[in-house]
C-alpha cells in the first residue's frame, strides 16, 4: 500500500532556485513518482541567523518504499548535490527533511517522524499549507491550517525574476 511521503526542501547557497528544481527532479526520479509541489518562499535563516536567506518549498508524493529506505534515498540526493553537513543549521546547497510518512510516528537515532520542529517553523508550514492545508499532524492533532495560526509567518512568496539568481 502506498503512503504519502511529505518533504520540506530548502537552499541558501548558490543558485537556490536551481538547486530546489534539481532536487525535485531527483526525488521524482528516485521515487518514481510525480510530486505535488508547493509555492516557493523566501525565508530568513532559522537557528543560525548570520547567513543568506533561504528559498523553501514542500512536496508530497505517494510511495510504497519503506520509510527508512526513503530517508536513505533523501540523504543520497543531498550528498549528490554537494550538501556538506559541517554545522547544525548552517548554510547549504540543499536541505531535504522528511516531515511525514502518512501519519506514521517513528523515532530512531537518525530519524524522527513527524519532524520534531515542523510545527514551529513558518518556512515549513507555509509551503505545507499550499498543498496539505487539512492534513492533521499526528502528534499535535491539528491541521496545517491550525498550526500556522500559532506562529509568526515571516515568509515571502518567491518570484523568479531577472533580479533573482
Amino acid at each position: 500500500m502506498k503512503k504519502k511521503l511529505v518533504l520540506s526542501l530548502g537552499s541558501n547557497l548558490g543558485n537556490r532556485y536551481a538547486f530546489l528544481l534539481r532536487a525535485i527532479k531527483e526525488i521524482e526520479k528516485s521515487f518514481e513518482a510525480k510530486p505535488v509541489i508547493a509555492h516557493f518562499y523566501e525565508t530568513p535563516p532559522w537557528g543560525k541567523e548570520n547567513q543568506p536567506q533561504f528559498i523553501n518549498t514542500a512536496i508530497y508524493c505517494y510511495t510504497d518504499i519503506p520509510i527508512l529506505q526513503c530517508f536513505d534515498k533523501i540523504q543520497t540526493i543531498e550528498e549528490e548535490m554537494w550538501r556538506l553537513k559541517t554545522e547544525i543549521w548552517g548554510p547549504r546547497t540543499i536541505d531535504i527533511d522528511l516531515l511525514f510518512y502518512e501519519s506514521d510516528i517513528l523515532k530512531t537515532d537518525g530519524l524522527i517522524v513527524p519532524h520534531k520542529h515542523l510545527h514551529e517553523r513558518a518556512f515549513v508550514l507555509k509551503p505545507l499549507q499550499d498543498i496539505l492545508p487539512n492534513f492533521i499532524h499526528p502528534l499535535e492533532n491539528k491541521t496545517i491550517n491550525q498550526l500556522i495560526k500559532d506562529i509568526v509567518d515571516d515568509t515571502i512568496l518567491f518570484s523568479k525574476t531577472i533580479d533573482n539568481e
